[in-house]
């Protein structure tokens, strides 16, 4: 395969998969209104702290998307090279893979951290 069809089949499968997030959000948001819509027809005196609390973002870090996309990304290096079967370019892939899984791993690892001393926190 030549590289600019697998250029051309990356920026495809990409686009697809874009595409799908948004309107899996789309339709999230949609059945927030409806839902919103529908509470302000039935009890308007309470739809205010219902809209207040569908409205409201939950604190994230944002390490945790970011930490499983390396890791993934780390991942999918070494299952490739092992796939290719080349020993001289396999050394290459899995050293590539190991920047990518480290620095994954310790963002999952602050996390869990940064979580767990949140949880402790109105305890103490």
């Amino acid at each position: 395969m030549p590289a600019t069809e697998m250029v051309v089949m990356v920026a495809v499968v990409a686009a697809l998969a874009l595409a799908f997030i948004h309107l899996v959000r789309l339709a999230g948001t949609a059945l927030m209104h409806k839902t919103a819509r529908r509470m302000v027809d039935i009890d308007p005196s309470s739809a205010e702290a219902m809209i207040e609390r569908l409205g409201a973002v939950p604190e994230r870090s944002g390490d945790d998307r970011l930490a499983t996309i390396l890791i993934a990304f780390g991942i999918a290096m070494i299952v490739g090279s092992v796939i290719i079967n080349d020993p001289a370019w396999m050394h290459y892939a899995v050293a590539g893979a190991l920047f990518p899984l480290i620095i994954g791993t310790a963002l999952w690892l602050r996390l869990f951290i940064i979580e767990r001393a949140r949880k402790r926190a109105p305890r103490q």
